[in-house]
């Protein structure tokens, strides 16, 4: 039986998915986010920023940097990014599915909701980054700005929202 061929940006991409939706899930069950059915308050102020810090930075960054840096064309990059961050934000929702409340909003919504949303333009922010600060737009200096720029975006938005939503 011949061995099924996926192409390697379909293949980095799931690999980065998986590792991104393995560490937000993980942070979102330790913080006690995920938990079934019962309705988690955030904290208030930088107690809250530091719940939803690491789930988000993990969507955001590996998602971009991983399929960046092992990319060998611009379209493999492209192309793996965004079904990386796809695929681990479709993750995230689906397991860490419990409700919580951002009190300074007056809102409850779902623990993968809320980071999925608060990855998503960090992750498009440094794809960006990495595809117009570098010549090629693929490879390891392509990656490592992209994971940089996504991470400083990514800890921007957090703040604001601590300070406007929690």
């Amino acid at each position: 039986m011949p061995r099924l061929r996926v192409a390697p940006w379909l293949r980095r991409a799931i690999e980065a998915a998986i590792a991104a939706a393995i560490l937000a899930v993980g942070f979102l069950f330790g913080e006690g986010l995920s938990t079934g059915g019962q309705i988690y308050p955030v904290p208030s102020g930088v107690p809250g920023m530091l719940v939803l810090a690491p789930p988000v930075l993990a969507l955001a960054v590996i998602t971009v940097a991983y399929p960046v840096m092992m990319a060998a064309t611009r379209s493999d990059a492209l192309m793996g990014a965004v079904s990386a961050f796809l695929i681990a934000a479709d993750a995230t929702i689906v397991v860490a599915s419990a409700p919580f409340v951002l009190e300074g909003i007056g809102r409850e919504l779902r623990g993968g909701v809320l980071v999925a949303l608060l990855a998503l333009l960090p992750a498009l922010v440094g794809l960006a980054g990495g595809q117009f600060a570098t010549p090629l737009g693929f490879g390891r200096r392509a990656g490592a700005i992209g994971a940089i720029v996504a991470a400083a975006t990514a800890i921007a938005i957090i703040l604001v929202v601590g300070v406007v939503a929690i």
